[in-house]
């Protein structure tokens, strides 16, 4: 009887440990399923009106309001003046989540483009401000970024429409509790920095510091299906960004430190090329067979 019994615990302990012993997805079953995530994501968002919505008007209303307070900066000068697209500066970036579907896909590819044309002119529009600003400034070393910045700009937002056009699938997927997690982020560091930008001696001339800084953190999400390149992309994102609110904090400590604000002057505009290269790079084709690769 005691010898059967053992064998019982025996057969049951094996049965139970094969039982609770945890499923291992080989890697083309964990694709899958991270395509079938983003499926669903995709379908959440194209049915949810107000989200859709959000995500068209906020990257336009971000270049809009970039060249508003370049306008604003070149009239009172010296004294901050990018605080709302600071706040806004973020969305700019998130232009590549937009979905402008039409029965008619020339229809489709007209709306594509001109969105992202409006974009681009408000956006360079800005540039070209601050530009002339910084060169009555006589700025060299500011006018040089802001050359440069419009150039950055012109490649992503052409890589961006032609990929949309291309029906090139983003990799990262924004749904409403990333974009609300975004926002509930900017007003916690808002409510931090308003008090700083209120003082009058205040001069700050980086914008993206405060949307980069939440955004690599976005983007980390999505790191375990990344591409070396992407890996490498984010990490100089990250190394650029910190680097860039290190220097400029030590500026506002003492503006005297003028290398502080060129480095992080300089620095914010890597960091923005790097965040560029990772929203570019994460697209991926839906008709590509290689991509449900086993």
């Amino acid at each position: 009887m005691q010898s059967c019994n053992y064998h019982f615990l025996i057969h049951f302990n094996s049965s139970f440990c094969r039982f609770i012993a945890p499923v291992r997805l080989s890697r083309s079953d964990s694709f899958s399923a991270t395509t079938r995530s983003d499926e669903v994501a995709s379908h959440v968002f194209k049915s949810d009106t107000f989200l859709r919505v959000a995500m068209t008007l906020l990257p336009i209303t971000a270049a809009i309001v970039y060249q508003m307070d370049a306008l604003w900066q070149l009239q009172v000068r010296n004294l901050y003046a990018g605080l709302a697209s600071t706040i806004f500066h973020i969305f700019y970036f998130l232009q590549f989540y937009i979905h402008l579907e039409c029965h008619s896909k020339t229809v489709t590819y007209m709306y594509t483009y001109i969105y992202h044309l409006i974009i681009w002119l408000f956006k360079t529009g800005g540039n070209v401000v601050y530009f002339i600003y910084h060169h009555r400034e006589q700025n060299t070393f500011y006018q040089c970024i802001f050359a440069f910045r419009a150039l950055q700009d012109t490649l992503f937002i052409s890589s961006i429409c032609i990929y949309k056009i291309r029906s090139y699938e983003p990799m990262i997927c924004v749904q409403h509790k990333a974009l609300f997690s975004v926002i509930s982020r900017l007003e916690v560091i808002l409510a931090i920095l308003v008090p700083i930008f209120a003082q009058e001696d205040l001069v700050k001339r980086t914008v993206a510091n405060i949307s980069l800084f939440i955004l690599y953190d976005f983007f980390s999400v999505y790191y375990h299906l990344f591409t070396l390149r992407l890996k490498w992309a984010l990490w100089l994102f990250v190394v650029f960004i910190t680097i860039s609110v290190v220097n400029e904090w030590l500026y506002f400590v003492n503006h005297q430190w003028r290398i502080c604000d060129q480095i992080s002057m300089g620095l914010e505009f890597l960091a923005e090329c790097s965040c560029c290269l990772v929203i570019v790079w994460q697209f991926k084709s839906k008709l590509n067979p290689t991509t449900t690769g086993a």
